[in-house]
């Protein structure tokens, strides 16, 4: 049998011994939930010390209710989103941003995924046209 590893997802292996270790550590007593135990303090503390004092943090299950969670505090239905072809918002979240957030993905071809100012000026013709989708925002 051979065994070839997956680099697609986090979700393709199995979680790091130490992981492990903290997650049955921190399975026993009984702790209040919903952000208000004393985990989440420790997560919050260390995401401030890293990004500063005036930081939220907002701990989500998964990649798509991140991409989707952030798009959506910086953007209003009438925005958009550039992004290139190939980015994960565009191609592996099966619809869920434009869906969810009410805002419009447009695409650029990038090479190697990667956008240059060059890539956005067509887009910068349309600012302050209330007929058309706003840019506001470039993943």
């Amino acid at each position: 049998m051979t065994i070839t590893k997956n680099f697609a997802s986090d979700n393709c292996a199995g979680i790091h011994p130490d992981i492990m270790k903290a997650i049955i550590s921190a399975n026993s007593g009984h702790t209040l939930s919903y952000g208000d135990d004393e985990y989440t303090h420790e997560a919050n503390k260390k995401f401030r010390e890293h990004f500063g004092e005036h930081i939220d943090v907002f701990p989500v299950w998964g990649g798509t209710a991140a991409n989707v969670l952030s798009l959506g505090a910086v953007t209003r239905p009438f925005d958009a989103v550039i992004c290139p072809e190939s980015a994960h918002i565009n191609v592996d979240e099966c619809g869920a941003p434009e869906k969810f957030t009410g805002c419009k993905l447009l695409t650029v071809p990038a090479a190697e995924g990667k956008i240059t100012p060059r890539d956005v000026e067509g887009f910068l013709s349309v600012l302050g046209n209330r007929h058309k989708v706003q840019p506001r925002v470039i993943s």
